[in-house]
């Protein structure tokens, strides 16, 4: 694991590199990559802020990846580290998917894709393929460190099961049928795009790739809010909520980056459309995949409260009833017996009893001088035989000593 995050971090790192060498030299007011007569060689303070905006993000991903990778991400606040990483995916989702299928399309039909315009009017084409080749790496590179991450600080309850048996209350379900309404619009408009038959390749498979998206938005969110089906009870939580997640901060992400771009005037400068309609479409899109992640965040933290509460709650048995842990010695009453408690002593003598085993038998402490002890008690045994044969014959024995007396 040590070897594929580095590995994975490295890669990361070098695919940030070429497009911050462009957006640098650009800021420097160089013109790399951008040919003569394209609009991009006099956009004004508004494409010059939005190029600052950009080199920013591309320099937070940097951050993202050292976080991921270092011990110091493990104690960082989830929310620190949340909000990069859905920005991050929910701005490289769509380029990951849309522009290996304009590549193969490209190569296909032996013209050769041109990613998000004409390369002639706005970049030379190996500035597309560059730039879209580093941000689809990234986007590799980025997921498969988020994965490892995800693995070793909330892998047990991402591997939770999806069934939980309840449904999310009345409030969650009118917020979903709010951001379902705001969009609709959007959805439409992607479709009619990806379907119509006049447009260009290359565009026809972006408008695809959101529509797709939005969908998997809807569908994956009431899954689960839905909490899943009876058959669903070995589904696992983390493929749901990752594409739901991702996909709910495309809407997010591209709704609010097409609504800057509109609003600064950047975007009518790379042909992006910036009238009312559009704008409004955009700022609906932008809502939906807010309240989508708002109620994704809110079911995810209610499913950790519950997972916490139940490890809470069985902590104490786990402790009492181990299977391995021996019971203790009880007596009528059910209170443990004492362990000194010897058999034919009553329990109120017993600490006495324990208390002065050590001065019971005195003999145990001088056994040196049992040998010495042992004669002395025969010599004076002999003697007081004597003393009784002498007693019997009306007094001592001539010549012999008094009997002691004991």
């Amino acid at each position: 694991m040590d070897r594929a995050r580095a590995a994975l971090a490295a890669g990361a790192v070098t695919a940030c590199l070429p497009y911050l060498t462009l957006k640098l030299n650009w800021l420097a007011g160089g013109h790399l990559g951008i040919p003569e007569g394209s609009p991009l060689r006099d956009g004004g303070a508004a494409l010059w802020s939005v190029n600052a905006l950009t080199v920013a993000m591309d320099a937070t991903v940097l951050l993202l990846v050292l976080a991921l990778v270092r011990p110091f991400g493990q104690r960082l606040p989830g929310l620190l580290l949340g909000l990069p990483l859905w920005g991050a995916a929910g701005l490289l989702g769509p380029i990951a998917v849309a522009f290996p299928l304009q590549t193969v399309t490209g190569v296909l039909r032996s013209g050769g894709g041109s990613g998000d315009g004409d390369p002639g009017r706005l970049l030379e084409g190996w500035v597309w393929t560059l730039v879209y080749t580093g941000f689809t790496l990234q986007a590799l590179a980025l997921g498969g460190l988020f994965a490892l991450y995800v693995r070793r600080r909330w892998g047990a309850l991402l591997r939770s099961p999806l069934r939980t048996g309840a449904a999310e209350g009345a409030g969650a379900w009118a917020a979903f049928a709010v951001a379902v309404l705001a969009v609709l619009p959007a959805a439409v408009s992607h479709t009619d795009f990806a379907l119509d038959g006049g447009g260009a390749g290359d565009r026809r498979i972006v408008e695809a790739t959101f529509a797709a998206y939005t969908v998997l938005a809807v569908l994956g969110t009431a899954r689960l809010l839905h909490g899943g089906t009876p058959r669903s009870s070995r589904t696992r939580l983390w493929p749901t909520l990752i594409t739901a997640g991702t996909a709910s901060a495309v809407l997010a992400c591209w709704g609010g980056w097409l609504l800057l771009g509109s609003l600064s005037g950047g975007g009518r400068t790379v042909g992006q459309h910036d009238d009312r309609a559009a704008e409004w479409t955009y700022a609906a899109q932008l809502l939906a995949g807010l309240l989508f992640t708002a109620l994704l965040a809110r079911a995810l933290r209610r499913r950790a409260a519950a997972r916490a509460a139940r490890l809470r709650a069985a902590a104490p048995r786990a402790v009492v009833h181990r299977a391995d842990a021996p019971r203790p010695a009880t007596g009528r009453t059910g209170s443990p017996r004492p362990v000194t408690r010897q058999a034919g002593v009553p329990e109120a003598a017993t600490p006495r009893a324990a208390t002065h085993q050590t001065a019971t038998p005195p003999a145990a402490t001088h056994q040196a001088d049992a040998p010495r002890t042992a004669t002395a008690q025969a010599a004076a045994t002999s003697r007081a035989a004597a003393g009784r044969a002498g007693g019997a014959g009306g007094g001592p024995q001539p010549g012999g000593p008094p009997a002691p007396r004991r």
